[in-house]
């Protein structure tokens, strides 16, 4: 298998989120979340990528990751309890299809879950960076 037949991990990520039912038409990007409202990112976060070693001659390994949006925000409680209510169905959503082993494709996958719940994580006047962190498992040869 040459460099261009890889599966890239984001980039199957990338793909499996913007099928969630609950996203608005926002740009899904990869460690970049525009300033405008309904706007995606995907981010990489740090971890040890090996979780178990020597397993058949292959490896149990993880991808940890951010998944952020831009939303609406300020003191209409209102707005900010939209803004987490569409993360709980994220979360939610992932929960089921992990359940029911819809994940990315990617080789080896065994899981996909949300490690956190959502937080606003920068706040604005008027907009705020919201974002939950999630893990996938994967076994590799």
């Amino acid at each position: 298998m040459n460099d261009e037949d890889e599966v890239s991990i984001i980039e199957e990520i990338r793909k499996y989120i913007a099928t969630c039912p609950y996203l608005k038409d926002g740009k899904i990007g990869v460690d970049f979340l525009e300033n405008e409202e309904t706007a995606y990112s995907i981010e990489p976060i740090p971890i040890n990528p090996t979780v178990v070693s020597d397993i058949d001659d292959g490896e149990l390994k993880q991808f940890a990751f951010v998944f952020a949006s831009r939303e609406s925000y300020g003191s209409e409680t209102v707005q900010n309890m939209l803004n987490t209510k569409f993360y709980e169905k994220f979360s939610k959503w992932i929960r089921i299809n992990n359940n029911n082993e819809v994940f990315p494709n990617i080789p080896g996958i065994e899981s996909i879950e949300c490690t956190s719940t959502a937080y606003a994580y920068q706040t604005g006047i008027d907009t705020a960076r919201y974002q939950i962190q999630l893990r996938i498992t994967y076994y590799e040869n």
